[in-house]
């Protein structure tokens, strides 16, 4: 009997969020008897478990998201020992730091299939002109090396065409999660309201979201002190955290609007929170694919979003929600305000018959087999 095929994953640093849960879906859940799977990270993360209940699991000291050059360096180097001592079949990286340094460590350590999963390109037009430009230079330097690339969005994968030059080695496979808990019946939104002190009629928008610059928080807080115009009862809930969360707390305050918000901070059980929310709110400012939205959507909610590339993947315009330029923050409130003042449209908007059986974290898992099978065949022609 053969032995089974070794794969590292490598990602930046275990926070909540779509990448990272998709990437521990796929660490816990690749057939045993074909497949070891490692896991190679950055430090801290609310997803990192605790020293005894990582198997196969190696934490990269140096590696961090902010662009800081001797750290990089250090990282890279860390990263290259580690992958020389598993001695992986395929290195499998996710999200823009880990994306970058992994896979020139995977070409150092001589790994013969290199895969990257694009959850949303590291460079954006939204960034410095400096920090753009590297991120892009460095993606395509790595690009010349990556045996095969994975998209979760379409979007994303004609823009690797276009910008990358990336030809016919890519694959289109979403972001995968467990559905099972957006299906199940709704929890009781009262009880959950006075878990977070929400008045029992207050309207409820929610942002499912990490506390970072990509998902264009400073444009959630103009947009919301004009809906809070109109109606000061509305409460904005923020199911997230991070860095950013200082700045957030004081420019709510200066607004004068911090008692329609809550901060609950990051919130692993998420369904029955959604059950409490009257609509959805994304202002990001770029997105691979945001399952945030499919997990408003799979519980009936209707969502007013950023246009953007990654969210139309999932909302139709005036069928499930409104996308609206993020930077108009008049447009932007006047779409949540007339879905809070019109429960039929709510309705209307909320019954949209959607199918996401193509997000289910086994179809992601079992796609992903399938293309570790075809490389490594390939690899040994």
């Amino acid at each position: 009997m053969n032995s089974p095929l070794l794969v590292a994953h490598v990602i930046t640093k275990l926070e909540l969020g779509g990448a990272q849960i998709n990437t521990l879906y796929t660490y816990e859940n690749l057939d045993s008897a074909r497949f070891q799977t490692w896991l190679v990270c950055g430090p801290g993360g609310m997803l990192e478990p605790a020293p005894e209940h990582r198997q196969n699991w190696r934490i990269a000291g140096h590696l961090g998201r902010p662009i800081r050059p001797l750290r990089d360096w250090l990282a890279l180097k860390e990263l290259t020992r580690i992958l020389k001592q598993i001695d992986p079949a395929i290195v499998h990286t996710h999200s823009s730091k880990a994306g970058i340094l992994g896979r020139l460590a995977a070409r150092f350590a001589g790994t013969p299939v290199i895969i990257h999963t694009v959850h949303g390109f590291s460079f954006s037009p939204h960034q410095p002109w400096l920090k753009r430009t590297l991120l892009f230079l460095a993606e395509k330097a790595v690009a010349r090396f990556t045996t095969h690339f994975i998209f979760v969005s379409e979007d994303d994968r004609k823009t690797g065409r276009r910008l990358m030059k990336i030809g016919d080695n890519c694959s289109l496979i979403r972001s995968g999660f467990p559905l099972e808990p957006f299906r199940k019946p709704p929890t009781a939104a009262g009880e959950i309201k006075a878990r977070y002190a929400i008045p029992a009629g207050a309207p409820v928008c929610g942002v499912i979201a990490p506390f970072k610059p990509q998902k264009g928080l400073d444009h959630l807080l103009e947009i919301a002190a004009h809906v809070v115009r109109q109606r000061p009862d509305v409460i904005f809930f923020l199911a997230g955290d991070g860095d950013l969360r200082p700045m957030l707390e004081g420019r709510l305050r200066e607004k004068g609007i911090a008692e329609n918000f809550r901060l609950p901070g990051f919130i692993r059980d998420l369904a029955p929170v959604v059950d409490m929310f009257d609509i959805g709110v994304s202002t990001a400012l770029w997105e691979g694919l945001p399952q945030s939205l499919v997990q408003l959507r799979l519980k009936k909610k209707p969502a007013v979003v950023s246009d953007i590339a990654g969210n139309r993947c999932v909302i139709r315009q005036n069928e499930n929600g409104f996308l609206v330029s993020f930077s108009d923050h008049q447009a932007f409130a006047e779409k949540i305000l007339a879905l809070l003042n019109d429960q039929a449209l709510r309705r209307r908007l909320g019954e949209y018959p959607d199918d996401y059986a193509e997000f289910d974290a086994r179809r992601m898992v079992e796609r992903q087999m399938e293309l570790y099978d075809c490389l490594l065949a390939r690899s040994k022609n």
